[in-house]
């Protein structure tokens, strides 16, 4: 397999319980190796994000009728700060890192399924469930709720939910083992360039 080199850009990608695209994040390398990838999502750049049929967020209306609406995906623009993103190889999650001007806000666990390389692209399944981890160790889960209602209304396999609550459980029993594998980036910063934001491809979905 050909990794990235620095500043290359990759692909991550999201679907749908049934195959269709969900997400698309185009991301610069910042380390790409058998172990992890790790990429930057520059501030203002375009990507793609789940979306009602109307083009609005799902999380727009009640929890109840979210994931019995019909949803698609929409073009969107990355808004905030700049979010960098390892990814262990073979793990069934993803760490964004947020700094706050400059300082280190914390770690938000994706829990998702393992991803799937195919040349410059990841594909995974967002397991709804996630976890923030506070700069002092501190952990909370997060969407509980939405990740339960996704299972109640057959949008999420139950076993997805299962898996997300066992794969939490184990990097807040042993935080210094997780963090070996994810990797000490508090003190990043970007360098030259990756500000700049970047542009959805048009074939983002069917590469």
């Amino acid at each position: 397999m050909r990794f990235g080199l620095p500043g290359d850009e990759i692909l991550l990608r999201y679907r749908y319980p049934d195959g269709r695209p969900q997400a698309g994040l185009p991301l610069r390398v910042v380390e790409d190796g058998p172990e992890r990838t790790v990429a930057w999502l520059s501030p203002g750049t375009e990507i793609s994000y789940w979306a009602l049929s109307d083009g609005r967020d799902p999380r727009t209306i009640p929890l109840a009728e979210r994931f019995r609406s019909p949803m698609t995906t929409a073009r969107r623009i990355w808004q905030g700060s700049g979010v960098l993103r390892v990814m262990p190889t073979g793990a069934e999650y993803q760490v964004l890192h947020f700094w706050d001007e400059g300082r280190f806000a914390g770690w938000y666990v994706n829990l998702e399924r393992p991803r799937r390389r195919r040349g410059s692209c990841f594909d995974s399944l967002d397991r709804h469930l996630d976890l923030v981890i506070a700069p002092d160790g501190t952990s909370a889960w997060k969407d509980v709720d939405e990740a339960e209602t996704a299972v109640s209304a057959g949008h999420l396999p139950e076993g997805d939910l299962v898996a997300a609550r066992r794969t939490g459980d184990a990097i807040v029993q042993d935080l210094d083992a997780w963090l070996a594998v994810v990797g000490d980036w508090r003190g990043w910063q970007p360098p030259e360039g990756y500000e700049a934001p970047l542009e959805l491809p048009d074939d983002w979905g069917s590469r």
